[in-house]
């Protein structure tokens, strides 16, 4: 099993513990509710992992209700050799009080995971977070968030959306955000990540970002760097941004300057739940500039086929572009 995989599972595993002993708890709100159906659809190896957890916890409720079943048998019937009949009751308060005992013990094995708050943003939403410390996220389409302070860190884990994190100075207690394949850490600054299953990057906006690839040594950002992890985690280089075009989305807008069309093709399609095709490959480096309304579908497409001359059609659900001599 690869570092990766093992990675991944193992943070699957954590993540299913939380979500078990979150719905044993009985209070969970909406926003946590709607995290935990999209983290379970979001992967087999969640679902498998909840489903592991649920199936151990059934067969030691099993063992356990059976050993305790056998030896409540077994003092009763000693008990009752004693002729102390008063007994019984006390042996069954005891028994009842060993279940209970096992019943928190399984509980807090299962809830070992730090307590998080979870926020979430459903597909063309854009949510602003504030945090006890004062730090604010503003938090993209489709992204889940799970906020964990202790006395020694604030921590923000997820595995895929974009959020923008402007955090509250504070040199003692580090502000560290993780994800697979990279863990970023600071101590006050403003910072952009775009989480997707193919990559990770990551934007400097102010400050100073130190940032750990899994697969790669350290690296220090300052302002006006990105750089981007694979999902391998290996980092590739240093490099500048248009700090227009990537935070365009927190007005609502997206922007592009000579972009390849499928990857305007695959910005636009986070935002709405009627995807966007490209019937050619051809088109797909298509170079694309300018701007578009996130909120508004209809207007981005006839945009683009009037740009480029194509064809629009409904197929499956879906909208499929095309060149006109097809």
């Amino acid at each position: 099993m690869s570092n990766v995989i093992s990675y991944k599972f193992e943070r699957s595993a954590e993540e299913a513990a939380y979500w078990h002993a979150k719905q044993m708890s009985g209070e969970m709100t909406t926003d946590e509710r709607a995290a935990f159906a999209q983290w379970l659809e979001g992967s087999e190896a969640n679902r498998f992992a909840f489903e592991h957890i649920e199936d151990a916890l059934t067969l030691a409720d099993t063992a356990a209700q059976t050993v305790l079943s056998e030896k409540f048998e077994d003092e009763l019937h000693l008990e009752a050799q004693k002729t102390t009949a008063w007994k019984a009751p006390a042996l069954a308060a005891s028994m009842a009080f060993a279940v209970l005992t096992l019943s928190v013990t399984l509980f807090f094995n299962y809830s070992s995971h730090p307590q998080s708050q979870i926020y979430a943003t459903a597909v063309g939403e854009i949510r602003s977070v504030s945090l006890n410390d004062g730090s604010t996220i503003n938090m993209n389409t489709a992204t889940t968030l799970a906020v964990e302070y202790s006395r020694s860190e604030r921590i923000i884990s997820f595995e895929e959306g974009e959020a923008i994190f402007n955090v509250e100075r504070n040199e003692a207690k580090p502000f560290i955000v993780e994800l697979p394949v990279v863990e970023i850490i600071v101590t006050g600054t403003t910072f952009n990540v775009l989480a997707s299953k193919n990559d990770t990057e990551i934007f400097v906006v102010a400050g100073t970002v130190q940032v750990k690839p899994i697969s790669s040594h350290m690296r220090t950002l300052h302002k006006g760097d990105s750089i981007s992890i694979d999902n391998n985690g290996s980092a590739g280089s240093i490099a500048p941004f248009d700090p227009l075009d990537v935070l365009a989305w927190t007005t609502g807008k997206l922007r592009f300057t000579e972009t390849p069309l499928h990857e305007v093709v695959d910005e636009l399609n986070r935002y709405f739940d009627k995807k966007i095709l490209l019937r050619d490959a051809s088109l797909s480096m298509l170079p694309v500039t300018g701007e578009f309304d996130a909120t508004n579908q209809s207007a981005a497409i006839n945009a683009i086929t009037l740009i480029f001359d194509l064809n629009t059609e409904i197929e499956n659900g879906a909208f499929i572009l095309s060149k006109k001599d097809e």
